[in-house]
């Protein structure tokens, strides 16, 4: 039996300021996002952030949330669910796809023990980031390993007897990704000579590209490359930038709010912002960039003289068609090529 574990950043259980800082402790102990000492970062953590920041952030929780819950978690159940119907049609042995959060539930560890009760014999692990970096992907698969290592030690599961780990990295270059992703922007934007294509991820310290050899910077910027190209957008009218920045390190950028700012001062009437690292719209790109850029820009644009400018935010893809139909195949012929 194959298992099928894709595994997103996670959520809050509820829109309270309880579960807020539950989310965020969790969150914040993770040494590939804070790569601080613990013995120096547990007391900033539990003296000056926890106390303070759920409070200050609630309302963008508040404001995020539907009747039905998150819709960071209901979309995900709902890519969980497309994939499962897909494959379906596309794998002939037994398997099952479940759904994991890097923190908080459905956890990675009970996802794990579920497959092993299920005495699965192979485990294909995707972490739905399309570029792999070490905060995103790389942060999922090394908690996917311990788990891992910890509940076969724990079942006295010797390797040959332990399922078969698959691991997918990264899928951008997936041609089917790309034109999904294309098709998203097209949908909800028109091209014009002029107007500029923003792509705006989620931001890395440089030291994780100096000292770690990530290469996230470079497939952040090919996905704009290759994207703009399907759309036909010139090089002139492609613009990358980077998003929240968490403390006083050198992070990688530009950011994006000086970046559209500097757009409106040049005269640039019409925007279109995506951020394909999440494939689910989160709070990050629900508030940095619906309303946090938008109003800068606007602001921008009302300062240099811009009458009529645009912003257009191109939502995260979900459990679009093209991007499922996507990952499934790549899902599928993973399985046939272990």
């Amino acid at each position: 039996m194959l298992g099928i574990l894709i595994v997103n950043t996670g959520t809050a259980a509820a829109p309270t300021e309880e579960a807020v800082r539950a989310h965020l402790r969790e969150f914040l102990q993770d040494r590939h996002l804070i790569n601080v000492p613990p013995l120096i970062w547990r007391p900033i953590l539990e003296l000056f952030i926890l106390p303070k920041r759920p409070r200050r952030t609630l309302d963008r929780y508040i404001d995020f949330w539907t009747p039905e819950g998150s819709p960071f978690m209901l979309e995900s159940q709902a890519q969980r669910d497309e994939i499962a119907r897909r494959l379906a049609h596309l794998i002939d042995e037994p398997h099952e796809v479940r759904l994991a959060m890097r923190y908080g539930q459905p956890s990675i560890r009970g996802a794990i023990e579920a497959f092993l009760d299920a005495r699965v014999d192979r485990i294909i692990v995707l972490p739905m980031y399309p570029q792999k970096t070490i905060p995103c992907a790389g942060s999922v698969l090394d908690e996917f390993d311990a788990q891992f290592a910890a509940l076969t030690k724990a079942r006295s599961l010797s390797a040959d007897a332990a399922p078969e780990v698959l691991r997918i990295d990264e899928y951008w270059r997936e041609p089917g990704y790309l034109d999904a992703l294309a098709g998203s922007i097209r949908r909800c934007w028109a091209y014009r000579p002029g107007s500029k294509l923003v792509m705006s991820y989620h931001s890395i310290p440089v030291s994780y590209v100096t000292k770690g050899g990530d290469t996230y910077p470079d497939a952040a910027a090919e996905t704009l490359r290759r994207t703009a190209e399907i759309l036909g957008v010139p090089e002139e009218d492609q613009v990358i930038a980077f998003q929240s920045r968490f403390d006083s390190r050198r992070w990688v950028g530009p950011m994006l709010v000086p970046t559209v700012r500097r757009l409106a001062a040049e005269g640039v009437r019409d925007i279109a912002v995506a951020s394909p690292i999440f494939s689910v719209d989160c709070l990050e790109t629900y508030h940095d960039i619906r309303f946090e850029a938008k109003a800068a820009y606007l602001d921008a644009a009302s300062t240099a003289g811009i009458s009529d400018p645009s912003f257009t935010y191109v939502p995260a893809l979900g459990a679009d068609a093209a991007f499922m139909d996507a990952i499934a195949r790549l899902i599928a012929r993973r399985a046939v090529c272990s």
